[in-house]
């Protein structure tokens, strides 16, 4: 009985000694906060998009005449220069309407000759008064007659030929085969009002490329033209490329999505498409038309401006600021922004300096910190997380 009575007094001893402890430990506590110093950098100011890659010259080639695809002369992925053959189209129509054209110039062109001697002798008659007005009038209306035969024969002939040689397609621009639609022995049509026609294939210029961003509502009018790009593919994305915008599309594009395949709710975003030019660089030649991109259009920049970490910036009663440490202790001081990087953000305040420390986080306790609050700090790459210590 004694031996359970001093037992239980120890246990009694050892908790007040525990709680003791404890209270006396938790008067002492100091919060460690995690500092970074104040630079002066350059921030750059962008807006993200996502966007795709096309060929700056893209034409499609199609037919001014109809037939047969009789024979195909290149491959797609294959580079030809201008004037290089690509297509045949079946010929024995439109070779026989030139021989046929050529035939009736023939004909006009010996009785225009015949005509015009007849006129001249007629002419030099009526001079010697050997004929009367009325046969040199109509010497003259025949030599008129035969010369717009043969004009009019000529301009069919010009046609004849112009479509005989059509029939040939070559291509218009030095560039690469990226799309070949027909078949040999398949009806090629031309278009009409109601009906585009037969596109045959397509040449793109893949010396040079822009890429077709779409930027949201909320930040095309930070965008001019002219603004510098930097463009990362998700083929290369460890390759930066970069541009510049030549093109704003005044005009939006709208796209509806819903928030789940069973939902009945749609939202209609709008975004507004902008065009840049990619920099010539030997790395383009890894690009291939449709890929891809992440975009950021850099709208402003600013060279040696005071700034702090994003995280670091605080909205006390209204009113945004930081605390900078000093002494063991923080202040909360008031700022003014300016524009904002990927990281950082420029700010104006007559009670700060290049060099001052100022407290960066942990986030998750930020509430907690007060004017005037006595703190223990570590630098920022430490990162170290907020957490009570004993004395």
């Amino acid at each position: 009985m004694k031996i359970f009575k001093r037992k239980r007094t120890y246990l009694i001893l050892l908790g007040l000694i525990i709680i003791l402890l404890l209270g006396f430990g938790r008067k002492k506590t100091d919060l460690e906060v995690v500092f970074s110093e104040i630079k002066r950098e350059t921030i750059e100011e962008s807006v993200n998009a996502s966007g795709s890659l096309e060929p700056f010259v893209d034409v499609e080639i199609s037919s001014d005449i109809m037939g047969k695809c009789k024979k195909i002369y290149v491959r797609e992925g294959q580079f030809v220069q201008k004037n290089t053959p690509l297509l045949k189209i079946d010929d024995i129509t439109q070779t026989a309407r030139l021989n046929e054209a050529k035939t009736s110039l023939n004909y006009a062109k010996s009785n225009f000759e015949f005509i015009s001697n007849k006129f001249e002798n007629q002419k030099k008659l009526f001079e010697q008064n050997l004929i009367s007005k009325t046969e040199y009038d109509l010497a003259q209306l025949e030599y008129k007659n035969s010369l717009n035969i043969l004009e009019s024969a000529q301009s069919a002939y010009d046609i004849a030929k112009d479509n005989f040689q059509k029939s040939l397609i070559r291509s218009p621009i030095d560039g690469i085969v990226t799309a070949i639609y027909v078949e040999v022995g398949e009806n090629i049509i031309t278009g009409t009002m109601n009906n585009p026609g037969t596109v045959l294939m397509t040449i793109s210029d893949n010396q040079k490329f822009i890429v077709n961003a779409k930027v949201d509502e909320t930040s095309i009018s930070k965008v001019r033209n002219g603004n510098q790009a930097r463009i990362i593919f998700d083929a290369f994305p460890e390759k930066t490329f970069y541009g510049k915008v030549f093109l704003k599309a005044n005009r939006p594009l709208y796209s509806t999505s819903s928030s789940s395949s069973f939902s009945s709710n749609t939202s209609i975003s709008v975004e507004y498409e902008v065009k840049i030019f990619l920099n010539d660089s030997s790395e383009n030649r890894l690009l291939l038309p449709g890929m891809s991109c992440d975009v950021d259009i850099i709208t402003t920049k600013k060279d040696s401006v005071l700034s702090i970490p994003m995280q670091a910036l605080l909205n006390r009663e209204n009113r945004e600021g930081v605390f900078k440490l000093s002494n063991g202790r923080i202040h909360f001081i008031p700022v003014k922004t300016g524009i904002n990087g990927n990281f950082s953000i420029e700010i104006f305040s007559d009670s700060l300096k290049e060099g001052d420390s100022i407290v960066t986080g942990p986030f998750l306790l930020f509430k907690q910190l007060k004017d005037n609050m006595k703190v223990k700090g570590s630098a920022s790459q430490n990162q170290k997380s907020f957490r009570r210590k004993n004395d």
